[in-house]
């Protein structure tokens, strides 16, 4: 909100010339007003919320010059429409010989009594198979999984900044031995787990495993980033049989 301040007349200013000044200043507010106006909507639009091909709605956040998702990825859709399968018990999560795309959601077993009440089962976003994040389909138009190389550049903000990566977790819902953080961004990263090679959703309310787009197929590996009890990003090779949950950057 602008806060305009009026000039007193000088001597020798008739009626007429303090409406006609007046009127002028009027204009030039009125203009000054439209465009900032005009300089809001754009940067509205330039922060606008992530919407997924479900027509699930994300909060975004900047650090540095990084846009990232404000909370993990929950999509049950290819970016094409195609539905991805939701595990079931008794499904294979991996199976290469029949590759299938599932997702499954993290557990919400609050065995540390954290929250007063359930959790919605999509509290913590969806967990996804090899199969699903290699697909490419994941990411809505201008949005895309981050490399390895995006965390270390997120890292170094935050170094830079004079902090660690507590800064990104929540600063609730962690367990006591691997700690709240301090959320210092917004990045708000809840301790969403990870899928075991069984097929089992685990690791809440404990840690956070999330995808980057690369892989090692020679070791049969998936590049992923971790926060746990470290006040550090831990850089991980995981075996393809696990799934992980996903935050996506702007392009």
């Amino acid at each position: 909100m602008w806060l305009v301040v009026a000039g007193m007349a000088c001597d020798g200013e008739t009626d007429s010339d303090l409406d006609a000044d007046t009127g002028a200043d009027t204009a030039a507010e009125t203009d000054s007003d439209a465009d900032t106006d005009n300089e809001a909507d754009t940067d509205s639009e330039a922060e606008a919320d992530l919407v997924d091909a479900d027509g699930n709605t994300y909060a975004t956040v900047q650090i540095g010059e990084q846009v990232w998702m404000a909370e993990n990825l929950k999509v049950t859709s290819f970016n094409d429409g195609t539905p991805i399968g939701l595990w079931s018990f008794g499904e294979d999560w991996y199976y290469a010989l029949e590759p299938m795309a599932w997702y499954q959601w993290s557990s919400t077993y609050d065995l540390n009594n954290i929250y007063p009440d359930p959790l919605p089962e999509d509290f913590y976003g969806a967990l996804y198979n090899e199969f699903a994040l290699d697909s490419g389909r994941l990411a809505p138009d201008g949005w895309r999984l981050p490399t390895r190389a995006d965390f270390e550049v997120l890292e170094q903000t935050l170094t830079a900044d004079g902090l660690d990566a507590t800064a990104l977790k929540t600063d609730f819902g962690w367990s006591p031995e691997t700690s709240n953080g301090t959320d210092d961004y917004g990045f708000n990263a809840l301790p969403s787990g990870y899928v075991s090679a069984g097929g089992t959703a685990t690791g809440t309310p404990a840690i956070v495993i999330l995808a980057t787009s690369e892989t090692n197929p020679a070791a049969r590996t998936r590049h992923v980033v971790t926060l746990f009890d470290d006040p550090t990003l831990q850089y991980n090779e995981n075996g393809v049989q696990l799934g992980a949950g996903v935050r996506l950057i702007r392009e």
